[in-house]
Formats: structure tokens, C-alpha cells, sequence
């Protein structure tokens, strides 16, 4: 062999070994700086996770094709959990199926959820059907956990096996962008009380209306035997939050067949902020509400009344509180009854937040979340009723919905009268028939009032007592209009005519009410359109007193009354006689009217037959006046004469005749 073949040979060899060899280093990608495979990360936290199907075979999608990088999930409430923080990560791509080895038969339901931290990112219910769906989703900025959760409601042949497959966290796309400046699960959050409540920490099959399993939220649900309230309630206090939002359903599982009636509420603390009756026919209710500045508590609850079957389950699907923008819900101070606390009842039992009196049940046959229900007392106790001590608490008023009972309107239930008293005074009454329906009744509680009462007066029926609904009763305390200064305030006691109450300085759209001193309404003004108003009574009386003034300015409740004197009615002066008058109808010349037997600063008027004044004296010097006028006419007729005494009004008129010129 020449040494030039040789040469050729070693270069040929030493060529083919760097190629080789080559094949063998590490590949620089892009990817491996900017993308990060999910099969390649351990959760640290999981349950029901897997990174192979069973015997360690590679999982398939639901077509039967192999999944060469996929992480997979089989349980009643699997998931994995990956903490993220600082990693950068600004999206996650992947697709969902379902292993094609638990799809042929009934392997029940399932649903996939991806979140970031509380916040739900992507949720897909899963079946045969579904295919391998593509998943690509942004991640907020900061985000700590990432988490992927699956529920499952096992069928005859058992349970889906879900895989995620190819998926990716990557670095260089733009975060999710969100309006929120805090965010949490009410399941984060944690109940601070509940009854009759579970949630998919512990529960796994909890279902909306159209049968889709939820991944994060809670069920309220009586047992099947008995009426009454379920319910959850949440402290948020010191966390500023100004929004909630979930979706609200009956759960399918509950609503063929008679499974009875739900109403649902939400309360910030006492102060009522949502609530529905849900029948199977309704759909998922999507609720976003505000939240009140300083609420404390949240509170969602549901009544419920069994049906033959049972009673109905109410799911909360991503119950969410979070703070967006720096705006508040603004809302008076509301109590319910049980806050304030009753002094002494009999026949009156309320439903509030925690504690399940009666079912609330209006004359519609509709159901309220909150309120008071008087019922006669047969063994000796007689009328029905509640009182408050409002001595110290500021509440100013009280509202509800009144209505009878529909369960006690069929039929001889006699009558029944509903009262509201402030230290026995009546505020409100009505007479409640089976045609009176669901009334808004709200009535201002005076000032300083010690003691609110609500009296139910009943007679009995062929078939007894009806009941008596208050619903969503509250006490509130509301703005009261600027107490009128008595200054501001004058009465005329008018003599044989209206007596008028002028009030000054107001507002535009000022209402004034003008009370007797026994708080009975005398006149109400209508809205001011200056400055002032004048208010006519027909008749305070002759002798002096006092009235009460009050001022309602448009929006807030009525003031306090001030209490504004007035003088007694003027005495009228002594009337003229026909023969005290002389009257002479001259020709070409000042006809002239002589009145004698006067006192000294009298002043007489004549009038004309049609009331129209034609002449007045001079206050009289001596004890007679003259009072020259133009012409009377030519022919005879009529003056009619009045007197004004010092001190006095002016007297009735005296008609006197006079004879032609």
C-alpha cells in the first residue's frame, strides 16, 4: 500500500469518528432555556398521579395511540401539584384524553381542571367523545402553584384514567393579565361555621345541573328526611375583598322526581346580597356581586323543603373572593332581628344565617332565606308577637316582606292584623286577606324609641290561625334629613280661613309634614321648588298650641319634628249695623257714606254688591267717619260695610241700600 492511499484511508476513519461521535454530544436547543417539559418535573404534592399506566406500560390517548410524554390520573379526586414560584413560567401547553383502556362501557364521569394558584385556568368534562383536546393557557405573573385536578364518578366497569400529554410550562410568551389584586377560593379561605356543607376537599362527585362534575366549589344539602337550612360561613374580615363570584346549580343528581324546593342566599354579614329559588328547570347561575366595605362575614346558605324523593343538593362551582379596583359596595347598617336580640316573644320564631326557625314561605307559595313567622299560640298564649330594645343599637328602620303563609290560605283561616309599635305607639297596621300578596312594608323608627314591637291580632278561622310572614326583616340604620330650626318656621292662625305654616331656607325637592302635638298628620307639602313652601291646614283651632314640622329631603329618611308655637286666632272686630250707616246717592257730585257710633281708630271699608272693595276711611278720629265716593250710580243697590277695630281683623260685612240719585 502507497503511502498516499494510506493518508487517504486515516482521513476517511478520523472523519467518520467525529460524525459518530458527534451524534453522541449534547444538542444546544432553544427549548431547554425557554420551555419545560411537565413529565420532566416531580409534583410536590399528589394523589392518584401517575407517570405510567399500570406494569409500567406507556399511556395511550383515547384513540389507542401511544403517549410517549404524558403524566396520567386515576381516582376519585386525583391531582398533582407543582410549585412554580420564581420559575417564570408565563404559559402551559398540553393536551387532555382519556387512556383508550377505560373508555368502551360505562366508566362514569370525569373532569380536568388547570389552576394557578385559586384561580381556574381551564376546566373540560371528559368522555370518549372529547378526543385529545388542546389545552394552551396563560399563567399570571407570580404565580406560586400550578395545579392539575381531576374528579371522577366511578361507572359499572370503574373509572377513566386521564392523561396530559406533551405538556409544557414555557418562559417567553406574555402572562395572563389580570384586573385583581388578590384572589382566593372561599375553600382556601375555610368555613368558620357550617351545617349540612361539603366541599371537593373530601367530597369528589358534587355535580352542576347539566351533570358536570365540579373540580373546586361545595354542596349545601339537607338530609333527605327533614326541612330547614344548610349553610357556609366565611371570614374575610381584614382582607379587603370587594367581589365574589361562583356558579350556583342543583346538583342533576337531585331533580327527577319530586326532590322538594331550594332558595338560595348571600349575606355580607346581616345585609342580604343575592337571592334565588332554583327549580330543576333552572339553569347554572353565573353571580358576580360586591361585597360591602368592612364585611366580616360571607355567608351562603339555602332553605329547603324535602320532597317525596328527598331534598335537592345546591353545588357553588368556583366560589371566588377577590379585590378589584379600590371601589366598595356602599350599604347602611342592617341587622336581623336575632342580632339585635328580642327582649320578649311568644308565637314568633325566626330563620337567620345560623339557625332554622320556620320556612319562610310567602302567599305565592315562593321561599325567602331570612325572617320572622308568628303563629297563634293555642295553649293560652294568645296573639303573637316580638319586641326589640332599640335603646342603644341606632337603628332607625325597619323593613320585610309581609305576607301570609301559603300553606294556610285554602280555606277558614279567620283574620289577621299585623302592627308595628315604637314605645306603643302605632307605626303601621294592616289587615292581612288572602288577596293582600307579598307587601314591601319599611317604617322610620322615631328617635330615641325604647322599645319596637310586632304585634300579629288574629282571629280564628273553621280551620284555625293562618301565619304570618316577615321576610328578609331587617332593622337598618339609614340618613335622616336635617332637623328644621323653629326660627325657619312660622304659623298663621287664621281667622274664617286656612292657617298657613311657612317654613324657610330649604332645598329643592324638600317635603315638609306638619303634625299635631299627638303625632297625628295634619298637611303635607309638595315638593319645594325654591326656597320656601307654605303649607295650608284648614283649621288649628281658635286658641294657641303648637305644631310639629318635620323635613324629608329627597333620598333620606323624614328629620325629627320641631316643635313650632303658634298664636291663637284673632278675635273678628264688631260687625256695623245697617242703621249706624247713612248713605247718600248724589246727583253731579261725590256720593258720601257717613257711618256713626264708631270707635276711635276704627277703619271702615265698602265694598261693592260683588265684594269688590271701592273705598277705605282713614282710622276715625272722633266716633264717626265720611267717605266720599266718585259715583255709586245712578240707580239704587247695594254697598256692602266693614269694620277693622285696633287689635281686631276686620268684621263681617254688612250689606246697606241705598236709593237712586
Amino acid at each position: 500500500m502507497n503511502k498516499q492511499i494510506l493518508k487517504t484511508m486515516i482521513a476517511v476513519i478520523l472523519l467518520f469518528s467525529v460524525v459518530v461521535y458527534g451524534n453522541f454530544l449534547p444538542s444546544k436547543v432553544s427549548a431547554a432555556t425557554s420551555s419545560v417539559r411537565l413529565s420532566s418535573l416531580s409534583p410536590d404534592s399528589d394523589d392518584g398521579f401517575h407517570t405510567y399506566y399500570w406494569n409500567d406500560e406507556k399511556f395511550t390517548d383515547v384513540y389507542g395511540k401511544t403517549v410517549n410524554d404524558g403524566v396520567g390520573f386515576h381516582d376519585d379526586s386525583a391531582y398533582a401539584i407543582y410549585n412554580v414560584a420564581g420559575k417564570g413560567y408565563s404559559s402551559f401547553q398540553g393536551k387532555v384524553t382519556l387512556d383508550s383502556r377505560h373508555v368502551n362501557g360505562d366508566y362514569g364521569k370525569s373532569v380536568i381542571g388547570f389552576y394557578a394558584d385559586d384561580r381556574l385556568l381551564y376546566e373540560k368534562p371528559l368522555s370518549k367523545s372529547s378526543g385529545v383536546v388542546n389545552v394552551n393557557v396563560k399563567l399570571p405573573k407570580n404565580t406560586k402553584d400550578f395545579s392539575i385536578i381531576v374528579k371522577e364518578k366511578s361507572g359499572s366497569k370503574g373509572q377513566h384514567f386521564v392523561v396530559v400529554q406533551d405538556g409544557i410550562f414555557t418562559k417567553d410568551g406574555s402572562y395572563l393579565s389580570i384586573s385583581d389584586s388578590s384572589y382566593s377560593s372561599l375553600l382556601t379561605v375555610g368555613v368558620s361555621k357550617s351545617s349540612n356543607y361539603n366541599d371537593t376537599d373530601s367530597y369528589y362527585d358534587f355535580q352542576d345541573i347539566n351533570g358536570n362534575l365540579i373540580t373546586k366549589g361545595f354542596s349545601l344539602s339537607l338530609p333527605s328526611y327533614q326541612d330547614g337550612l344548610a349553610y357556609s360561613k366565611f371570614n374575610i374580615s381584614g382582607n379587603e375583598y370587594n367581589t365574589l363570584e361562583t356558579s350556583i346549580s342543583l346538583d342533576s343528581k337531585y331533580i327527577n322526581g319530586d326532590y322538594g324546593k331550594s332558595v338560595v342566599g348571600i349575606y355580607a354579614d346581616d345585609y342580604l346580597l343575592y337571592e334565588k329559588e332554583f327549580t330543576s328547570k333552572t339553569s347554572i347561575q353565573k353571580v358576580k356581586i360586591s361585597i360591602p366595605k368592612g364585611t366580616e362575614n360571607i355567608t351562603l346558605l339555602a332553605h329547603q323543603i324535602k320532597g317525596a324523593k328527598g331534598t335537592q343538593a345546591v353545588t357553588f362551582s368556583q366560589p371566588v373572593v377577590s379585590k378589584v379596583g379600590s371601589s366598595y359596595k356602599t350599604v347602611p347598617y342592617t341587622a336581623l332581628p336575632s342580632t339585635i336580640g328580642d327582649n320578649t316573644s311568644s308565637g314568633a320564631w325566626e330563620s337567620n344565617l345560623s339557625d332554622f326557625g320556620r320556612i319562610i314561605r310567602y302567599s305565592n307559595a315562593t321561599l325567602g332565606t331570612s325572617g320572622l313567622v308568628f303563629e297563634y299560640i293555642y295553649s293560652g298564649g294568645g296573639d303573637a308577637y316580638t319586641t326589640y330594645n332599640l335603646s342603644d343599637v341606632g337603628v332607625n328602620y325597619f323593613k320585610a316582606k309581609l305576607s301570609l303563609d301559603s300553606a294556610y290560605l285554602q280555606g277558614d283561616y279567620g283574620s289577621s292584623t299585623i302592627q308595628f309599635l315604637a314605645d306603643n305607639r302605632v307605626l303601621y297596621s294592616k289587615a292581612l286577606t288572602r288577596s293582600t300578596g307579598i307587601v314591601n312594608v319599611g317604617v322610620q323608627i322615631p328617635s330615641k324609641t325604647q322599645e319596637f314591637k310586632i304585634l300579629v291580632k288574629q282571629k280564628e278561622g273553621g280551620k284555625g290561625y293562618h301565619h304570618v310572614v316577615l321576610g328578609n326583616a331587617v332593622f337598618q340604620k339609614l340618613p335622616v334629613s336635617a332637623k328644621l330650626s323653629a326660627s325657619r318656621v312660622s304659623v298663621a292662625n287664621n281667622y274664617n280661613q286656612n292657617d298657613v305654616v311657612t317654613v324657610k331656607s330649604l332645598a329643592k325637592g324638600d317635603v315638609i309634614k306638619v303634625y299635631n302635638t299627638k303625632g297625628a298628620l295634619l298637611a303635607t307639602s309638595k315638593p319645594v321648588t325654591s326656597n320656601y313652601t307654605k303649607v295650608a291646614i284648614k283649621q288649628l283651632g281658635t286658641a294657641k298650641g303648637n305644631v310639629l314640622v318635620s323635613r324629608t329631603t329627597s333620598g333620606v329618611l323624614e328629620s325629627d319634628p320641631v316643635s313650632v308655637p303658634y298664636a291663637a286666632e284673632p278675635v273678628p272686630s264688631p260687625s256695623v249695623a245697617a242703621k249706624q250707616v247713612t248713605i247718600e246717592n248724589n246727583k253731579n257730585k261725590n256720593d258720601l257714606i257717613t257711618v256713626k257710633s264708631l270707635s276711635k281708630n276704627d277703619v271702615i271699608k265698602v265694598y261693592n254688591s260683588k265684594g269688590s272693595l271701592i273705598a277705605t276711611s282713614k282710622p276715625v278720629a272722633s266716633n264717626y267717619t265720611k267717605i266720599s265716593i266718585k259715583q255709586l250710580g245712578t240707580g239704587k243697590g247695594n254697598v256692602l260695610i266693614s269694620r277693622i277695630s285696633t287689635g281686631k281683623v276686620e268684621s263681617a260685612k254688612t250689606s246697606v241700600a241705598y236709593k237712586a240719585e
